[in-house]
C-alpha cells in the first residue's frame, strides 16, 4: 500500500508534530508513505500548486474537505483495502481550504468532520485513520 499526504503548511506544535510522527512510524510497517508540503500562500496559490501536482498523479486522489462525505472508519478502510496495487493521495488545503477546481481534479471528497480543523489538527486525525484502517484490514486490536 503506498500513501502521499499532500498539504499547505508544516506541522508547527511540537505536540501535534509528535503524534503526527508517532502516526507516520506505526504506519511505515505496512505501508509506505510519503508527504509533499507546499508553503502557505493565497488560496489560488496554494490551489494551482496543488492541481498542478494532482494533474501529473495517477493516484487515487481524495480531498479531505469540510462538505465531503463523511464516512465511517470501517468505510474508510474499505476505500484503502481497494488501493493495494494503486496509491492513494490525500490532500489536505490550507487555512482556506480547497477550491472547487482542486476538488474537480480529485476521484473523492471526504469529510473528517462538519467542523472545521487546523491543517495541523487535519493532517492528526488523517494519519490515526489511516493507521486505524490498516489495523481493521489486518484485524488487529486497535479498533474497537
Amino acid at each position: 500500500m503506498k500513501i502521499k499526504i499532500i498539504s499547505i503548511g508544516k506541522v508547527k506544535n511540537n505536540n501535534i508534530l509528535n503524534l503526527c510522527n508517532d502516526y507516520r512510524q506505526r504506519i511505515m510497517h505496512s505501508a509506505k508513505i510519503d508527504e509533499v508540503i507546499f508553503k502557505n500562500n493565497t488560496k489560488e496559490s496554494e490551489n494551482k500548486k496543488i492541481v498542478s501536482h494532482l494533474l501529473k498523479s495517477k493516484d487515487y486522489k481524495i480531498a479531505l474537505s469540510q462538505d465531503g462525505e463523511i464516512i465511517s472508519s470501517e468505510n474508510f478502510a474499505k476505500i484503502l483495502s481497494m488501493m493495494n496495487d494503486r496509491s492513494s493521495c490525500f490532500i489536505i488545503g490550507g487555512s482556506d481550504g480547497l477550491n472547487n477546481q482542486t476538488k474537480s481534479n480529485c476521484d473523492k471528497i471526504i469529510s473528517l468532520s462538519p467542523m472545521t480543523f487546523t491543517h495541523e489538527l487535519a493532517k492528526l486525525f488523517l494519519l490515526e485513520q489511516i493507521y486505524r484502517s490498516i489495523t481493521i484490514i489486518q484485524n488487529k486490536k486497535y479498533h474497537k
